[in-house]
């Protein structure tokens, strides 16, 4: 079962059982130890006029009303205060805060079970408005506020799954509420102790929380993140999931990923791993272009905006020297793999593409991998491959998107590959293989 599709469950059973122990708590605190309401039961059963009904709660009982609207009032008001606290917490601290929610919200309904049980045993303290003011702190004040931090916390966690998921939330809330209700009045003329519905509330949370602690181990969390403060839409951030155990490092900038470790499934720099030969260096134009090629190859990452660079080394944990200074190796063999957001935003007015392929060449570079999207005017690749001397082919993919946490969005790849004579690169996993456009219509139009 998919963990984004359960966390409705946890809502769910929060639901049942704040609204059980509220219901319990009012039979306790208002009505003698439920006596009131087995009477009204009663009068609600018979044909009786609402006259009866209402001579019942304003005669026989005084402040009936006024002690009923101070608990409902206590009660949602601390409701909304915890949903209030539990919304303030930052999403990176979610598994934190969540935890800490629900162990309130069982220390709350612990301590409401023994204060019912003491209440029971002793006959409502005589009724003492200070055992009334305890037992209203107990028995609905804190359990309502815990249970509204952790419905916040639910959502706050939701949010990063969708929208839709946190509909889930919400609804599974609001069901759980009116299941309790429906508990609560099937059992008031029933000989039930109100410390029994209390740990039964206690054992419900207590699922709750073991639902959401599986839920939580199988999506990731964000954990680590490292931000540009010249630059706040870049950042740094890492996503840990216990189940299996893995992490998803992302360099974004602007809401778009500019680099993944991994690589989604179909992407483009996963190809190019596979089509690499063995120990061979490879040189990466921009930090888009990077991924692991393995633990003994050599590599390096040419990157000019320099921001972008320093955020990606202590990101991903580049090791020193692993910054190159010029886009072009100084030793023969290597595979150059380039980013075309590098190579357009960054190297168009010191170093066009046709001057960087040339010089590539001259270095007896033995393939040049160039990923841009879909469109455009392919012609220029063309011309300016086949005039520094290599041969050309041209692949397309597609990346549908990654509904997260992290969130990826759906990508059209085009990869071009210069190689060397009689060195095509061939088939590619993930990837077809395209035609590569060799005129160009008037208008142009790849023909």
């Amino acid at each position: 079962m998919s963990p984004r599709r359960t966390i409705w469950i946890p809502s769910l059973l929060v639901g049942i059982a704040i609204a059980t122990a509220l219901g319990t708590a009012a039979g306790v605190l208002l009505y003698d130890d439920q006596g009131l309401l087995r009477e009204v039961r009663q009068v609600l059963s018979t044909d009786s006029d609402s006259g009866s009904l209402l001579g019942l709660l304003l005669g026989d009982s005084q402040g009936l009303l006024r002690a009923f609207g101070v608990l409902l009032g206590v009660s949602s008001a601390s409701l909304v205060a915890g949903l209030w606290v539990g919304m303030v917490s930052q999403d990176d601290e979610t598994v934190t805060s969540a935890a800490r929610g629900w162990m309130g919200l069982l220390v709350a309904l612990l301590l409401g079970a023994g204060y019912t049980a003491l209440w029971e045993a002793m006959d409502g303290f005589g009724g003492t408005a200070a055992a009334q003011g305890a037992g209203l702190a107990l028995t609905a004040a804190l359990p309502a506020y815990f249970a509204g931090g952790v419905w916040a916390g639910l959502g706050s966690f939701a949010e990063s799954l969708g929208i839709r998921v946190r509909r889930q939330v919400g609804v599974g809330g609001v069901v759980g509420v009116v299941i309790g209700c429906v508990l609560v009045d099937a059992f008031l003329a029933q000989p039930l102790l109100a410390v029994t519905v209390f740990l039964g509330a206690t054992v419900l949370a207590s699922a709750g929380a073991r639902c959401q602690g599986w839920i939580f181990d199988r999506v990731p969390q964000r954990r680590l993140v490292f931000r540009e403060p010249a630059r706040p839409e870049l950042r740094f951030e890492v996503w840990h999931t216990a189940v299996p155990e893995g992490a998803i490092r992302l360099l974004i900038e602007s809401g778009r990923d500019l680099a993944v470790d991994p690589p989604p499934a179909g992407d483009w720099r996963r190809a190019v791993a596979g089509a690499l030969r063995p120990d061979e260096p490879v040189l990466f134009i921009g930090a888009g272009s990077w991924f692991v090629p393995g633990e003994d190859r050599e590599w390096r990452v040419y990157e000019t905006d320099t921001e972008v660079a320093e955020l990606a080394a202590k990101g991903f944990r580049w090791g020193d020297g692993a910054l190159a200074r010029a886009p072009v190796p100084e030793a023969p063999g290597h595979t150059v793999v380039a980013e075309w957001g590098a190579l357009g935003d960054s190297l168009a007015h010191t170093l066009p593409l046709g001057e960087l392929l040339a010089a590539l060449h001259e270095a007896e570079v033995f393939r040049v991998w160039i990923r841009r999207r879909r469109g455009g005017h392919p012609d220029m690749l063309v011309e300016a491959g086949r005039n520094a001397g290599f041969d050309v082919s041209r692949y397309l993919g597609a990346v549908p998107a990654v509904v997260g946490p992290p969130r990826l969005a759906p990508r059209g790849d085009e990869l071009w590959c210069f190689s060397q004579p009689s060195e095509p690169p061939g088939p590619l996993e993930g990837m077809e293989m395209a035609p590569v456009p060799d005129d160009v219509s008037e208008d142009g139009s790849v023909s």
